[in-house]
């Protein structure tokens, strides 16, 4: 129960990774508020933190408004007495809507940087005066790999992702004098739930140079090691969990 007593927000916590992240960090002993745009998953998240013997509080919110932030961040810190941890993990690829820059709907553009930079920046900025008047904190960010070897399709994506590395190294020289420490986790491909393919083996050695699917608990674990004491002494930093793929990119 590394975390006992702590109160961690995670972003998009209804979803596959950020799911697996509350849990992880449930698990170690805090209590979770899961922020979603969508309260029904939000919810099924918070109970089974709830099921864990944690509090779960579920959050909705549209990370988009700085307003909207602000009064849920400031809503869960009076709800739930403190803030410890900070967990950026909503965001996403446009997915079928993604394509090359010179044809890509401007809205989509937009789209994709509110939700995966200027969302995750509004959501620090929030908690910030809390974690500072605590004069201790870990953020930990959800960026990629393709903010650090770049993907044809992904211009958008690869922008908001490297700002999000950009500012986390900026923001933890400037937050470390109040013992907040601020860091990365930067996934590869991620097998989402249902999407299993036919030939697993072969997908996975497309995709891996350790021939597996990296899985949302490899992420959360990763995560919980940067959200845990044994990290206090790291900040600014990026850990990546590709199983090796962006030594040589690979796959489509």
């Amino acid at each position: 129960m590394k975390l006992a007593d702590k109160v961690a927000i995670v972003t998009g916590g209804g979803g596959a990774i950020g799911r697996a992240i509350a849990l992880k960090l449930a698990a170690a002993g805090a209590d979770i508020a899961v922020v979603d745009a969508n309260a029904e998953t939000a919810e099924q998240v918070a109970a089974e933190v709830r099921r864990l013997g944690r509090r779960g509080l579920a959050q909705t919110m549209d990370i988009r408004s700085y307003e909207a932030v602000t009064a849920g961040v400031n809503a869960i810190a009076e709800t739930c007495g403190r803030l410890d941890i900070v967990v950026n993990s909503a965001g996403g690829s446009a997915r079928s809507r993604m394509g090359r820059f010179e044809s890509l709907d401007i809205e989509v553009f937009d789209w994709i940087l509110d939700v995966n930079l200027r969302g995750p920046m509004y959501i620090i900025r929030a908690a910030l005066p809390h974690l500072i008047q605590r004069n201790a904190g870990k953020i930990v960010n959800i960026a990629s790999i393709v903010a650090l070897g770049g993907k044809a399709g992904c211009v958008d994506y690869s922008a908001a992702k490297g700002g999000l590395l950009a500012a986390s190294k900026s923001l933890a020289i400037e937050v470390g004098r109040y013992n907040i420490n601020v860091n990365c986790v930067s996934p590869g491909l991620v097998q989402r739930p249902g999407q299993i393919p036919a030939d697993e083996a072969a997908f996975a050695k497309r995709h891996s140079y350790l021939n597996r699917i990296c899985t949302q608990d490899d992420i959360a674990e990763a995560l919980l090691c940067l959200a845990s004491p044994e990290s206090d002494f790291i900040t600014g930093q990026n850990v990546v969990v590709d199983g090796g793929r962006s030594l040589g990119l690979r796959g489509d």
